[in-house]
């Protein structure tokens, strides 16, 4: 029997070099039903939001600028799909709207760099030897690059180190020797959780249904997480078997329940071998019901597949953002209330902070753009 050949294309799912077009999760999936085509002239575009550039023009400039067709968006971050400009999404939120979104938690970044934690965990042996408190060798992990929604992560790393070190090593608060850093691409994240009794996994935002890979991490490393974010959390994992900072009226309450686990290791050796899922086969049906999300999309024949508009308002907005994204440097700023500050520009694209400030070195800079793209054209001014 002939299987459907489909012509796909993938833009925008990785900051960094992991990401692997022709090998991955996704492609492996569709290559299991459909004869599967990459290419530059897709009828599919599979997207994401991070890559260089991001800030000032990248979540619409891969896909909408540069392909029309049906779009998929596959998202990890805290940013709500915007479905005038994407047909289908895969994200971290719980989202009902027809048949165009895949609520997946817990890393859907997994799928883009093949790291899945998360469907390992399923058969994760708990069956912990009394020896094996004996292998970790510090008392907590704490890594981030920045802090959370309203100084909440940062808040409760210094309450809880304040009462037993906790080992900072991410850029954020960095507590190491030499302010040395890990990393999740080279294990070195792994290694040092493995090591702790306990992590910290606080997401960056506190968003119903937003649980990213952190609390993951943590279960696979064989440490007990220290978790704050989604209230549905509890709904997926196991309450026996990490420690919500949510279930206490304060930061000074949560760190004495964790101060008495830390003394008791027995208390501890209970918590660390409790089951990790409510359902045991949860991350094996979350897999098959993305597997199905995305036969169905590609099951359609082409024009039936879409499902944002492509006429009046929903045409506007797509053509408006074309428009801006296309324009380098005159774009019209909001302009904050106010004296403009160093702090408030740290959040700020470059372009628009000069902009902002009114100074000679963005008028600099807008001559030096005008010169190297003159300079490209073979002009002079």
């Amino acid at each position: 029997m002939t299987r459907k050949k489909i012509k796909i294309n993938f833009t925008g799912l990785s900051i960094r070099n992991e990401f692997d077009p022709n090998d991955n999760y996704i492609l492996d999936v569709l290559k299991k039903h459909y004869d599967v085509e990459v290419c530059e002239n897709p009828d599919y575009l599979i997207c994401g939001v991070l890559y260089k550039g991001f800030f000032n023009r990248g979540l619409y400039h891969q896909y909408v600028l540069k392909s029309p067709k049906v779009r998929i968006l596959f998202c990890g971050e805290n940013l709500i799909p915007d479905y005038n400009l994407v047909d289908y999404s895969v994200c971290q939120y719980p989202i009902e709207y027809l048949d165009r979104n895949c609520y997946f938690p817990c890393g859907v970044e997994a799928f883009t760099n093949g790291r899945l934690f998360f469907r390992e965990l399923q058969d994760k042996n708990r069956d912990y030897p009394d020896s094996f408190y004996d292998t970790k060798e510090h008392f907590a992990s704490f890594i981030a690059s920045h802090d959370s929604e309203n100084n909440i992560r940062g808040d409760f790393f210094k309450a809880l180190n304040s009462r037993k070190r906790v080992e900072s090593a991410g850029t954020y608060l960095n507590n190491q020797d030499g302010g040395k850093t890990v990393d999740w691409l080279d294990g070195s994240k792994e290694r040092l959780l493995k090591k702790c009794r306990f992590s910290l996994c606080f997401e960056s935002t506190k968003h119903e249904g937003f649980i990213t890979e952190k609390i993951v991490e943590a279960f696979y490393s064989d440490t007990v997480p220290i978790y704050y974010g989604s209230s549905n959390i509890k709904e997926i994992f196991n309450p026996k078997a990490f420690i919500d900072i949510s279930d206490f009226e304060t930061f000074d309450a949560a760190v004495d329940r964790i101060m008495e686990i830390e003394n008791d290791r027995t208390l501890y050796m209970e918590m660390l071998r409790q089951p990790i899922f409510n359902n045991p086969r949860y991350p094996e049906e979350k897999y098959a019901e993305l597997e199905s999300f995305l036969r169905h999309i590609f099951d359609q024949p082409l024009e039936k597949a879409y499902r944002r508009s492509r006429c009046i308002a929903a045409k506007n907005h797509e053509d408006f953002m074309k428009r801006e994204l296309e324009s380098e440097l005159d774009i019209k700023v909001w302009e904050p209330a106010g004296k403009v500050t160093k702090e408030y520009l740290k959040h700020t694209p470059n372009r628009i902070g000069m902009k902002l400030l009114g100074s000679r070195r963005y008028e600099g800079l807008k001559n030096k753009t005008k010169k190297k793209s003159a300079a490209k054209k073979g002009k002079s001014i």
